[in-house]
């Protein structure tokens, strides 16, 4: 046999041994992966991608309700068809059930259902239009909170579910309920009433001018003092649009009694938020429903409905003093066309030309840097405290503040103790500040 034909035949050989092992090695992976797909799909308990379920029946130890979908698109509770729910809620529950996996399998849970909390769980069912049914009891979290224990009707097994999954489908009937007041855009109000009982009743509003700087003057304080005072905008968070934003129902009543059964004759605290949309919401809070919770009533809404004590307590017993900045003056020099300031041996009239950036004190044209130096003085004014009238004496300088368009504000620093003078700002006294700002700002005039 010649050279050539002696390597023609090993070349087709070695071809053939090739072709041998890839259609070995493929039927290998073809049988890996269709054993990797049935045990994927094994670890399905409900595969119903295709059901349309239009039943959804929900159980504990109190109560069950059943939902029902009818020609439209929302579910009602069957025999209450005006109370609202949480329509998502609903879906996402369904969607889980009809493509329900688990993570892990407890052969023979059923025998000690106590041990996963299945003795006392929630049960959901789904029924679809077509008779298929998906029955499911969810339990307890696991030890580390990642999953659910679950029970599928008719198997002697205990699965684990997906912790997301087991929290959509262990909501108890109540909580598939609106439990939300009327919507308003917290982040676009318009104003914020808060009526209280015990304390001073006022108002919150953006500051038309906008934001002061950094977390100040975002918002205004009105109604609670004589002027519109600028807020600190995370104690305001903290204190009264935080709690506000999550007063939400806890209990709900929905044959209520008389409004004095509750408390809503003689509230405790109203609270109403309108956005610039003239979306509206009001939240009446009334007595006490028990060591946690209080009565309350949301406009728009039938019920009647507890709410977390906690949540109300603060705004009612927010110290307003705590929220707002703690700066008589706000405004830039420029901002003023006159300063007069007289007393403790000083009479002195600044006039204020800010478009050519000139100043004068009693006539004669001065530094402007040298009046700005005395004016941060002014501007650092601080609110140290809250002024009891009656202990306010006799006045020690007078400050009039002219803005441009003509508007004046009067302030007098009166005499109170050894650390603090009383201020008087356009004849209401409410506020101290430290004798030492006071020193400070005659002598820096002088």
């Amino acid at each position: 046999m010649s050279t050539q034909k002696r390597n023609l035949l090993i070349g087709i050989i070695l071809l053939i041994i090739a072709c041998v092992f890839f259609f070995v090695l493929k039927g290998a992976g073809t049988k890996k992966n269709n054993e990797k797909k049935a045990e994927e799909s094994e670890k399905y308990l409900y595969q119903m991608e295709d059901a349309q379920v239009n039943k959804y029946i929900i159980s504990d130890d109190s109560e069950k309700i059943t939902l029902k979908k009818e020609s439209d698109t929302n579910w009602h509770i069957q025999g209450q068809e005006k109370v609202e729910l949480m329509q998502l809620s609903i879906d996402q529950a369904v969607e889980y059930l009809k493509t329900l996996e688990y993570t892990q399998v407890i052969d023979n849970g059923s025998e000690r259902l106590s041990d996963f909390g299945l003795d006392r769980g929630i049960t959901a069912e789904a029924v679809a239009d077509d008779g298929r049914t998906m029955k499911v009891t969810v339990g307890n979290t696991t030890v580390d909170q990642k999953g659910y224990y679950i029970l599928k009707d008719g198997d002697p097994n205990v699965y684990v579910i997906d912790a997301e999954c087991g929290k959509a489908l262990s909501y108890t009937p109540s909580l598939f309920r609106n439990k939300y007041p009327e919507y308003v855009d917290y982040s676009n109000i318009n104003y914020i009433d808060i009526k209280r009982k015990n304390g001073k009743s006022f108002r919150i509003t953006p500051n038309p001018t906008g934001e002061i700087t950094d977390g100040y003057g975002e918002y205004l304080l009105t109604g609670a003092y004589s002027w519109s005072i600028p807020i600190l905008t995370d104690k305001l968070s903290k204190n009264i649009g935080g709690p506000l934003y999550e007063i939400v129902a806890n209990d709900f009543i929905d044959d209520p009694k008389d409004d004095s059964a509750y408390g809503f004759d003689d509230p405790q605290l109203i609270c109403q938020i309108v956005d610039k949309a003239g979306r509206s919401c009001t939240i009446t809070i009334g007595n006490s429903a028990g060591a946690n919770t209080v009565y309350a009533k949301f406009s728009g809404k039938n019920y009647v409905c507890t709410v977390l004590k906690e949540k109300s307590d603060k705004i009612m017993n927010v110290n307003l003093f705590d929220i707002i900045g703690k700066y008589f003056i706000n405004d830039d020099a420029n901002a003023f066309s006159e300063i007069e300031l007289a007393g403790s041996g000083v009479s002195s009239k600044f006039e204020i030309d800010g478009k050519n950036n000139k100043v004068s004190l009693n006539g004669n044209n001065i530094d402007i840097d040298t009046f700005k130096d005395m004016y941060r003085n002014i501007a650092g004014l601080t609110i140290d405290g809250e002024a009891d009238e009656s202990k306010a004496g006799e006045p020690v300088l007078r400050m009039v503040l002219t803005k441009s368009d003509g508007e004046s504000t009067i302030y007098q620093f009166l005499e109170y103790d050894s650390n603090y003078y009383a201020v008087s700002r356009n004849g209401y006294i409410e506020f101290l500040t430290g004798k030492r700002n006071i020193d400070n700002l005659i002598k820096a005039v002088k």
